[in-house]
């Protein structure tokens, strides 16, 4: 009788232990899912080319951008340019009123005469003082003074002539005139009221900006792709020329300036300065890769998974994923192309 019982009670430990096991299995995902046809979507594992790309935002920007002014006030007697113009290396821009700047020349050379004069009157009275050997600190500081005297006269006489060099502005590069302060003569400025800007328009590029979470997967050189919203239909290929060392500054998050180059002339200026558009960088690439939809993948304590349809019913299957975009998976290991999965609706 006694053995019986024990007989029993191990009997139902068993059956007890097994349905635990079965419930956690349940529960885990690893037992086996009947198939639903109206809610659970199927797929047959693709062969073919998959690509994880990066889409960066931005726009047109140029790095020869001259912003030219006078360095001293005056009157503005020509200006030879207007917004648009194209010129080129050297061409003269506008000019100064340079009469009042030749007359002050001319008072700073006869300044410089009067203290060359000055300073070889002292010589010559000193002269017998500094063979013999007897000059005294008097006499020296009044020696020290007029040829300090005779060194202002002569830098003043070079500022004088450096500004009627600087009363003319030529432009230092081959570009267009995009903007332009004070378009008439005649009037007086500072180096603050007259300001000229020109731009080399074959010195474009695209200038984006990219997180810091991706910045050190991507290098200078690195193949991209360029679609501009003003050329919708048209893709320029392109690549990396530019990657900053030190983050933008002002955003709220840490990121980096990245530029493409636009490989074109642009002569006849189809491309602007601020267009935007977007950038794509390939970041990983993979030839006749195993693809599923990447809504199918899922995970469980870092493990991938997909639901594989065995009969009737769906059962788990742990795989090995590769690239990843935002639609697609690449299975490295755990499916087949003649697989079927589910995308199951929990």
């Amino acid at each position: 009788m006694n053995r019986i019982k024990y007989l029993l009670i191990t009997l139902a430990l068993i059956l007890g232990v097994g349905l635990f096991i079965t419930s956690s299995q349940a529960q885990s995902g690893t037992a086996p899912i009947k198939y639903n046809s109206k809610k659970d979507t199927l797929y047959t594992p693709k062969t073919d080319t998959i690509k994880n790309v990066l889409t960066l935002t931005g726009s047109v920007s140029s790095d020869q951008i001259a912003n030219l002014r006078f360095q001293n006030s005056g009157k503005l007697t020509w200006v030879g340019v207007k917004i648009g113009d194209q010129v080129k290396r050297g061409q003269t821009i506008a000019s100064l009123d340079r009469e009042q700047l030749r007359k002050n020349l001319q008072t700073q050379f006869n300044n410089y005469l009067t203290q060359l004069s000055s300073f070889q009157d002292i010589q010559s009275q000193y002269q017998s003082t500094r063979d013999n050997y007897l000059v005294t600190d008097t006499v020296q500081r009044i020696l020290d003074r007029t040829q300090y005297s005779l060194d202002n006269s002569v830098i003043n006489y070079e500022i004088a002539d450096m500004a009627i060099k600087e009363s003319v502005i030529t432009s230092p590069i081959n570009g267009v005139v995009i903007a332009l302060d004070q378009p008439l003569a005649g009037v007086n400025i500072t180096p603050t009221t007259a300001n000229f800007t020109i731009v080399n328009p074959n010195s474009i590029f695209f200038k984006a900006e990219i997180d810091q979470e991706y910045v050190n997967n991507v290098n200078i050189g690195q193949k991209a792709s360029l679609s501009l919203d003003s050329f919708p239909d048209i893709s320029q290929e392109s690549k990396i020329i530019y990657i900053a060392f030190t983050p933008v500054a002002g955003q709220t998050s840490t990121v980096y300036e990245i530029r493409f180059e636009l490989p074109l002339k642009n002569d006849d200026l189809s491309y602007r300065l601020g267009m935007d558009g977007d950038a794509d960088i390939i970041l990983s690439q993979a030839e006749n890769a195993l693809i599923v939809p990447i809504d199918a993948v899922y995970e469980d304590n870092n493990q991938k998974y997909v639901y594989l349809l065995s009969g009737k019913e769906l059962i788990r299957r742990d795989v090995v994923v590769g690239i990843e975009n935002d639609t697609e998976s690449q299975i490295l290991e755990g499916l087949s192309a003649n697989d079927q999965i589910a995308i199951i609706k929990q």
